[in-house]
């Protein structure tokens, strides 16, 4: 039996597909708002209620509409020439974070909160979770094989990444992928962590929708912070000398055991002074941020897709004082930690590049 089910998936019309779905927000630099055919206005809508009416006006006006039989859907990604394989169904959530479905990442109880009066309110998601799952090569040549005919959906989105659909509805098509996915025992959450503590919150019997890739080809990008301490510069230099030997940057790239901090228009480069085997977001959090910061709050977490010019630039801004690059966590490092039932801080990963919204939706209660 297979962890991953078709379903009967909400979609965009074809014609309108690249006009109401969205990447991330944090793909974006400017965007209208006022938009009320994309996606990314129903899910950054403070007004949940408001969201809804527009979600609901989409169906209404037929720009999306639900498949009559439950299919399995192919999604793959280009970006860079490298291509990720991902397959879209639905998981038991009664399977998470026992053997077979796992989570890594630590989570905030506003998101949290907030995802779940989406959900309630919508009765829809919105995007598939991203998950992961081992691979090798005789798996990915398999996978490959599945991705044969042209897809349904096929466009470079905001995210200057391609995009492309496949509606498996074959009943010959959908026993191929079927097959691959029985040899899939294990699943691990990648991205939609808040998202899955919303559903088993909610006390409802929901099925999430997930994409699984293949691990070889999963890419994750560092994921920084920018902070606002009370402390002055002379003590938080005093805290990080007592456990970090620091110099001032050259012009070489961060290595696994180093943290890039940016203080004083400058970035230097501290590393511990001990031997530490931990992750770099596990180190920072333990021995510089824990002991500087007496307001949680007083951080931002700033992808890496922003670079580290918008580190720089929220310093000089006086909004914060200090700025840190971390070296990127790896899917091994992930799957490790969600084997092990451990959990990383919040914000310790940034998945490049991530699912649309709006391209494949699902009802949460059917």
């Amino acid at each position: 039996m297979s962890l991953i089910k078709p379903f009967r998936g909400i979609r965009p019309e074809i014609k309108y597909a690249k006009q109401i779905t969205s990447p991330n927000i944090n793909y974006i630099n400017k965007y209208n708002f006022n938009n009320k055919n994309n996606f990314l206005n129903v899910l950054n809508n403070p007004n949940i209620s408001s969201a809804n009416k527009m979600l609901r006006n989409l169906e209404k006006r037929k720009r999306i509409f639900q498949d009559k039989t439950e299919n399995y859907y192919l999604y793959r990604i280009t970006f860079n020439r490298k291509n990720m394989l991902g397959i879209v169904g639905k998981i038991n959530l009664e399977n998470y974070d026992d053997k077979k479905i796992l989570g890594h990442e630590e989570t905030f109880f506003d998101r949290i909160k907030k995802r779940k009066q989406q959900l309630i309110e919508f009765n829809k998601q919105i995007s598939p979770i991203y998950t992961t799952y081992k691979s090798n090569k005789s798996s990915l040549f398999k996978l490959k094989k599945l991705y044969k005919n042209n897809p349904n959906y096929s466009f470079i989105s905001r995210d200057k990444c391609k995009h492309e659909l496949w509606v498996i509805d074959s009943k010959d098509y959908k026993l191929k992928v079927q097959k691959y996915l029985n040899k899939i025992k294990k699943i691990y959450i990648c991205d939609g962590h808040h998202r899955i503590q919303a559903m088993l919150r909610s006390k409802r019997k929901i099925s999430p929708m997930i994409v699984a890739f293949p691990d070889k080809q999963v890419n994750i990008l560092d994921y920084n912070r920018v902070i606002n301490s009370n402390l002055d510069l002379k003590k938080i230099n005093k805290i990080i000398l007592k456990y970090f030997s620091i110099k001032k940057r050259q012009s070489k790239p961060l290595k696994k055991n180093e943290i890039n901090i940016y203080l004083n228009k400058s970035w230097f480069v501290i590393k511990p002074r001990k031997k530490i085997n931990d992750l770099n977001v596990n180190i920072l959090k333990k021995l510089i941020l824990n002991k500087i910061l007496t307001n949680k709050n007083k951080i931002n977490y700033i992808s890496g897709i922003k670079g580290e010019i918008l580190l720089e630039k929220l310093v000089k801004s006086k909004k914060f004082n200090l700025a840190f690059k971390l070296y990127p966590t790896n899917i091994s490092q992930v799957i490790s930690y969600a084997d092990k039932k451990k959990y990383m801080p919040q914000k310790s990963t940034w998945f490049h590049p991530k699912p649309l919204d709006g391209l494949i939706l699902s009802k949460v209660i059917s």
